[in-house]
């Protein structure tokens, strides 16, 4: 087709670049693969050459068309991604809070019981992210006899 839009148009370069359009736009209504609309594209832009205004304007009609389909898309997966975010959005920060809090009471009450804490033991409490684990610990916070023995509930759950 591109080779017989060429030989036709030989005199009319203006109707060249609309049928130009017309079949690389083809290609992409096509459902064709990335590579494959590549690939087609260059055998027709070398086929059918425009002088370089109409090139130009050929170029911007690709462009404003690649970015109408790629703003379609993308407007389709944000607004996913957004109500899927507001969905699990609130979760997701009531289970770092808790995990926070329980941290934080831990800390609080061991402090309590021993006056001061390790550092290492500071940072290992920061470090675990199971909020069942914390709670578990939280509860033997209560009933443990020393910081060692607290060490070792930690070292002992990894």
């Amino acid at each position: 087709m591109a080779h017989l839009k060429t030989k036709s148009t030989t005199s009319n370069l203006t109707e060249r670049e609309q049928w130009k359009w017309q079949l690389v736009r083809s290609l992409y209504e096509k459902g064709l693969t990335k590579f494959d609309i590549i690939n087609l594209f260059k055998f027709i832009d070398k086929m059918m050459t425009l002088p370089p205004e109409l090139e130009s304007n050929f170029q911007s009609k690709i462009n404003q068309y690649e970015e109408e389909q790629r703003m379609e898309f993308l407007s389709t997966i944000e607004e996913l991604a957004i109500e899927r975010g507001q969905q699990i959005g609130p979760e997701i920060g009531q289970e770092i809070g808790a995990k926070e809090n329980c941290r934080q009471n831990i800390l609080d009450l061991l402090e309590k019981r021993f006056n001061s804490l390790p550092e290492t033991l500071i940072k290992a409490i920061n470090e675990i992210n199971d909020l069942a684990l914390l709670k578990r610990l939280l509860v033997e916070t209560i009933t443990v006899n020393s910081v060692a023995e607290f060490e070792e509930l930690i070292t002992e759950s990894k």
